[in-house]
């Protein structure tokens, strides 16, 4: 049952073969019963004729005539309600199909965005992504809803019909086919340039689709910067482009019907004159005529249905084509072939030789520095001296090509990484929180999460005073990414929803710098015990937050400068007693 056509689609198509095959025999049927009727309808006036006639020395009286004609206007009618049940139930297996084959990609297309890398992410644009898994895949499924049972019912219906014809009388029915090559022709013109048209035209709307992404999530710069009318500007110069593509795409579609019509007419012009001449030299019946006719008329569909069908095909191809893009690609971070049988992690942490660049560009040189299990390590430096990217490589959001780190000595690369990240609580410098409760964002990944853990969870992020002033507690919305929180609240949630997976390895990168120093020592005050089994690693532009670490480390332009507690640091006089004499002057010209 697999065709070619087909092809690109059969791997989410195989799991149904046993519906599909159901659905083709009852097409199969349906089309066999369809075809019968025409020549029922010959048989009833030629019976009728020849009574009226008086053929054969047969004398019919009138109430006779009427009973044959209602015999067989009563057999058409049961044909037609055959044929209505058996295409009920062809097209409840078929669109059936087509809804799970829609619901497979788009299980696999979700499944596997999720698995990409994040330097995927920094160069394809949302909007584009969220195009093809609505715009294409709607188009898809409307291919295999309606192309499948087009392309069967269309070449059973020709070739039922032409061999019913040929029965009937095989030279009028090479007459009728005369016209039909140049419709194969003129499909094939205007197939690539629909697939072309098609594959144009849906790349323009992922420009608009990550256009007004791109709007929505900074509606408030946008209006901050008053740039209402220069968006408006830009997005009616992309809509009108994608206007022009369509109306390009509209001339090519709108020649395919009218050529389908074309066709057909000329057929049915044949019969006209060449069967109505045979008829009038009676070389065949009337009977043969008009079943001739019905079944000239009855080709018109199929033909017209294959053009409609050869239209969304390439539709679909270029849409599967898009999807396929995404699927084919690669995540740069994966689990190692061989990787170590590990069943846990206690959390030492070592980057040993570790050198580590984007696109050419070094941003951390040589780092060599011994994290113990349990330990605090701060980690300071400038901006862009390379405090997140070192932070990003331990989960391995980020992956060095050597092996520069490891974990209870085995390279990161070797650990799995399902294990590797449940082990670990990372809370990002840009705090991202769900559209859903503040309960649902804490307990994010926990699964069977108590309402003593989540509560527990806020207290050590001083969440938990702030729940009297929000309407639900921790039952309130956030809002997309949690716009209807403060930014404190924000990174305090966030922090919560590290928390409460109890990790073995706590990474906090800069996560206290929306809240005041008061708040930030009351979490820190609360942390203490949750860090004290565990090895944390903050990540901090204030001396206040990490003067407490085990150990402090300096980075400098991707290296690592300064090394040792506040103490040892300060009496250095170096680069980290520079960033705490700024800061104590800052907070007394604050307290002034």
């Amino acid at each position: 049952m697999r065709l070619n056509i087909f092809k690109p689609f059969w791997p989410f198509l195989r799991p149904y073969k046993r519906q599909l095959v159901l659905g083709l025999i009852l097409l199969t049927l349906a089309q066999i019963v369809a075809s019968a009727m025409p020549y029922v309808v010959k048989l009833a006036i030629d019976t009728v004729k020849e009574s009226l006639d008086g053929a054969e020395g047969t004398v019919w009286s009138k109430q006779q005539v009427l009973d044959e004609i209602l015999w067989y206007a009563g057999f058409i009618f049961g044909l037609a309600i055959v044929q209505m049940g058996l295409q009920i139930g062809m097209r409840w297996y078929i669109n059936s199909i087509a809804r799970y084959a829609e619901f497979d990609i788009r299980q696999v297309y979700f499944s596997h965005l999720l698995k990409l890398s994040l330097n995927y992410y920094h160069q394809t644009s949302t909007g584009d992504l969220m195009s093809r898994a609505t715009n294409d895949l709607n188009t898809i499924r409307m291919f295999l809803a309606f192309g499948i049972r087009m392309l069967f019912d269309g070449a059973l219906a020709i070739s039922i019909t032409l061999a019913v014809m040929c029965s009937i009388d095989w030279q009028l029915s090479i007459y009728t086919l005369l016209p039909m090559p140049f419709l194969a022709v003129a499909m094939s013109r205007v197939a690539s340039g629909v697939h072309i048209g098609y594959r144009d035209l849906q790349e323009q709307f992922s420009t608009i689709s990550a256009r007004v992404q791109e709007n929505l999530a900074g509606i408030r710069v946008v209006k901050a910067y008053v740039q209402r009318e220069g968006e408006i500007k830009v997005f009616d110069r992309l809509n009108r482009d994608y206007l022009e593509r369509a109306k390009k795409l509209i001339r090519l579609e709108s020649i395919i019907r009218p050529i389908s019509f074309a066709i057909g007419g000329a057929s049915l012009i044949m019969i006209l004159w060449i069967g109505g001449e045979r008829v009038i030299r009676g070389e065949i019946s009337l009977g043969d005529f008009v079943a001739f006719n019905a079944y000239v008329i009855k080709l018109m569909f199929p033909m017209m249905a294959m053009g409609w069908m050869m239209d969304r095909y390439q539709r679909a191809m270029a849409s599967m084509a898009r999807i396929e893009g995404v699927l084919s690609q690669e995540p740069e971070i994966s689990d190692a072939k061989s990787p170590e049988p590990l069943t846990d992690i206690r959390g030492e942490i070592t980057f040993r030789n570790l050198n580590f660049s984007y696109d050419g560009t070094p941003v951390l040189k040589n780092i060599n520095l011994h994290i113990p299990a349990g330990s605090t390590v701060a980690i300071v430096g400038r901006v862009g001296s390379g405090k997140t990217t070192l932070s990003r490589l331990i989960p391995r959001l980020i992956q060095s090509e050597q092996e520069g780190v490891f974990i209870d000595g085995v390279p990161v690369q070797q650990i799995p990484l399902s294990l590797l990240r449940e082990n670990i609580g990372y809370v990002p410098q840009d705090t991202f929180l769900f559209s859903d409760t503040l309960r649902e964002n804490i307990a994010f990944g926990v699964e069977d999460s108590s309402e003593e853990e989540v509560n527990w969870a806020s207290e050590v992020a001083q969440l938990s005073k702030d729940l009297k002033d929000l309407p639900q507690g921790l039952d309130t919305m956030s809002g997309e990414r949690g716009v209807t929180l403060s930014g404190g609240q924000k990174q305090r949630t966030a922090l919560a929803r590290a928390v409460i997976r109890k990790p073995k390895i706590l990474i906090l990168d800069d996560s206290m710098a929306s809240v005041d120093t008061h708040t930030e020592e009351e979490i820190l005050s609360g942390l203490k015990s949750v860090m004290a089994d565990r090895t944390t690693i903050l990540i901090s532009h204030r001396i206040s937050t990490v003067q407490g670490a085990d150990q402090i480390v300096v980075l400098d332009e991707g290296e690592i400068a300064e090394q040792g507690t506040h103490e040892e640091l300060i009496a250095l006089d170096g680069i980290y007693t520079d960033m705490y004499r700024r800061q104590q002057l800052a907070r007394q010209l604050d307290e002034i």
